[in-house]
């Protein structure tokens, strides 16, 4: 058996997180190791009382050198860092991305492409300490080699991480 683990990173961005409607209930990540982190935070307004707000995006890319031709599992984890409740808005019903990028900059898995998502506002709910999990799966696995996997959080303003993924030749 493998050992499960990801590769880390961490980035610090500010930004004002939106605060327009609400969505589906938080659920727990699943198991998680070491992860590629982005954290983002911001302060807002709203009636003159000011609340701190923080989101942290995670990214998993499953084993650390999975083989070539295996399937390979990504998760993108938001986790609500912050003292109040975050509202994630959303232009239409896509809450994520998925791109995995060879190293000579061709994109050679995209998660969204071939689906239609639906032309609605709407928005995602997370009370402080809770997480959504996001997961894509590249059933036919990757060829042997070094990629850039970008992971997107597709709010209003769109939210990116990025890990490197290794794939060993099969043998």
């Amino acid at each position: 058996m493998k050992l499960r683990s990801t590769w880390t990173m961490a980035a610090l961005m500010t930004v004002a997180i939106a605060s327009a409607g609400c969505g589906d209930s938080p659920t727990e990540p699943g198991e998680s190791g070491t992860q590629d982190q982005l954290s983002e935070t911001g302060r807002e307004s709203r009636s003159g009382v000011e609340s701190d707000r923080q989101l942290r995006l995670a990214l998993s890319t499953g084993e650390e050198s999975p083989e070539a031709a295996t399937p390979i599992v990504l998760d993108l984890t938001g986790t609500n860092d912050g003292q109040s409740t975050l509202v994630l808005g959303f232009s239409d019903a896509q809450r994520y991305d998925f791109e995995v990028i060879s190293e000579d900059g061709t994109v050679v898995w995209h998660w969204a492409e071939g689906r239609f998502f639906a032309q609605v506002l709407g928005g995602e709910t997370l009370e402080p300490g809770a997480s959504l999990r996001w997961t894509g799966r590249i059933e036919a696995g990757l060829p042997a080699g070094v990629y850039r996997v970008v992971a997107t959080l597709t709010t209003v303003e769109p939210h990116a991480i990025e890990a490197t993924l290794t794939v060993l030749p099969r043998g």
